[in-house]
């Protein structure tokens, strides 16, 4: 099936020799900085406009990021108390009880968790004064622990659940950046600036929402981004392997993305395959025989991330009501939630309440969907075989998951689970798009996403907010909200509404900017 995916690659002296990146280093500085600033700004939105614990089991992430400040994994919790509720059995089994401040405690914060029509109004208005610890149940205790020291140091600075969680999400906010910063730089410095249009389809307002809260979800989308694009340049420039700036990425990028979840090192297993098949393992070969200490930490700080995961897996992660691998009724199960997932990829915020309506995230998915076609019938065989072989084990991990873990309890596999898998499929996409689609009709195409893509994001920004200032009622409520609102961020809405227009309008002015202004010529420098 990957015949054609590998090829002869020149010998390293003569690759140093005769190539290297296409930009310079203060170029593809300036590019990524452009291109990476509006990011930060719709994540600052989310990570300081948004109530405390209108992340997914925020509260729970919280508790766990405090236990582990002071290295606390804490004991089991006890069993459910209501045995026929198999969510809860399933949590009960995974969760641990440690010690926390007791003005950290958020116990109560979540009330407006499934109860879309409750506003954030519904916390408590006055934190606890009382000193001392406080045992805390966190149900997501079996999660890999290695990601949340940090998190957990800066929201433990916090007076009360709010500014924990706040400190703990720019914390998220800040790592998420730095992930990101890498992938774009790798692509920019090797393929030029027109390589960043997958990543930008990739980094749905999904994607972004997870920039902003106290959660391991961007830092395992963001290091398979950057994963991915490295196997990207990869597939066009070869030799940028050699360099130890590429290795580095692998080493930085890897290693977050395996110790964010359990998931990950499957991620980090499909991409270090595919990197490894594209002829990648030469590279990796002559670096560890040449006695290279950038080639020997970037695989051995993944492969004991890897390690260390797996034995927190084996110790400590016995989930109850697991099941089969394949089943019948999980793959009729997984094929009806379908729509669901792709909808959710795209944009479904707080505990999955809040829905922009089906033809504002069909926006995004017409214009993946346009990527990916696109890139299918303009890419050779092997782009060919890359993109469908990657589509087809997306496919495949993400019903595994489904039907091992989320079936038997009835729950769906959500959006932000499959993004990671899926990263190099839309850079993949891109890099071809960049390198063969004629300028001028990219152009055409990176204005007309420029212009539609940027509304889908304010369109979520808006009704995440409306959520929680006056809850979510289908037939009442102002749709100008702000006047009737029962809760409000810092500073009122005012500053944030802004500075959400602000950030998808700065989004479109980057893309036609940045995607406009360098091709890619496979091989070539500059």
């Amino acid at each position: 099936m990957l015949a054609g995916v590998t090829g002869r690659a020149r010998p390293l002296d003569e690759e140093r020799a005769t190539s290297g990146p296409l930009l310079t280093a203060a170029a593809a500085r300036r590019v990524v900085a452009v291109f990476v600033l509006p990011y930060v700004l719709l994540g600052l939105v989310w990570a300081l406009a948004n109530p405390a614990m209108a992340g997914p089991d925020e509260d729970a992430h919280l508790v766990k990021a405090l236990g582990m400040t002071r290295f606390d994994i804490g004991t089991p919790g006890p069993p459910a108390a209501d045995s026929s509720d198999l969510g809860e059995v399933r949590n009960a089994s995974i969760s641990r009880v440690v010690e926390i401040p007791v003005r950290l405690d958020p116990t109560g914060y979540r009330c407006f968790a499934f109860r879309a029509e409750a506003t954030a109004a519904c916390q408590p208005s006055l934190p606890s004064t009382t000193d001392g610890d406080v045992a805390a149940r966190t149900n997501v205790g079996a999660y890999p622990p290695f990601l949340y020291p940090v998190a957990g140091a800066a929201a433990n600075l916090g007076s009360d659940p709010v500014s924990a969680t706040r400190l703990g999400r720019l914390v998220v906010l800040a790592a998420s950046t730095v992930l990101l910063w890498l992938a774009c730089w790798h692509l920019v410095r090797w393929l030029g600036s027109r390589s960043l249009l997958g990543l930008a389809v990739l980094l749905t307002p999904m994607a972004v929402f997870c920039f902003g809260i106290l959660n391991t979800s961007a830092l395992e989308i963001l290091g398979a981004t950057g994963m991915a694009a490295v196997v990207a340049v990869h597939g066009r420039r070869p030799e940028a392997l050699t360099y130890a700036s590429s290795q580095a990425t692998v080493l930085v990028c890897g290693t977050a993305l395996v110790l964010s979840r359990q998931l990950g090192l499957v991620t980090l297993a499909v991409l270090t395959g595919l990197l490894l098949l594209l002829g990648g393992w030469r590279t990796v070969w002559s670096g560890l025989r040449a006695g290279r200490p950038v080639t020997w930490a970037a695989v051995a700080a993944p492969g004991l991330a890897a390690l260390a995961v797996g034995g927190w897996e084996l110790r400590y992660d016995h989930p109850a009501l697991l099941g089969p691998w394949v089943s019948p009724d999980s793959l009729r199960g997984f094929l009806a939630q379908l729509t669901q997932l792709l909808q959710e990829s795209i944009g479904r915020f707080g505990w999955l309440d809040v829905r922009p309506p089906s033809a504002v995230n069909l926006v995004w998915f017409a214009a993946a969907l346009a990527l990916v076609v696109t890139a299918l019938v303009l890419g050779d065989r092997r782009d060919r075989t890359v993109l469908i072989a990657m589509l087809l084990i997306a496919l495949v991990v993400s019903y595994v998951t489904y039907a091992r873990v989320f079936s038997p309890i009835g729950a769906g596999l959500q959006g932000r689970h499959v993004l990671p898998i899926l990263a190099v499929v839309p850079i993949w996409s891109g890099v071809v798009l960049a390198e063969r689609l004629r300028p001028r009709v990219l152009g055409i195409a990176v204005r007309a996403g420029a212009i539609a893509l940027p509304l889908v994001v304010v369109a979520g920004l808006y009704l995440n907010a409306m959520r929680y200032a006056i809850g979510l009622r289908p037939d009442e409520g102002p749709v100008w909200f702000v006047p009737a609102a029962q809760w409000s961020p810092p500073l009122g809405w005012y500053p944030w509404l802004v500075l959400s227009v602000t950030g998808a309008v700065l989004l479109g002015v980057t893309w036609v900017r940045v995607l406009g202004e360098v091709g890619v010529r496979s091989g070539t420098t500059r």
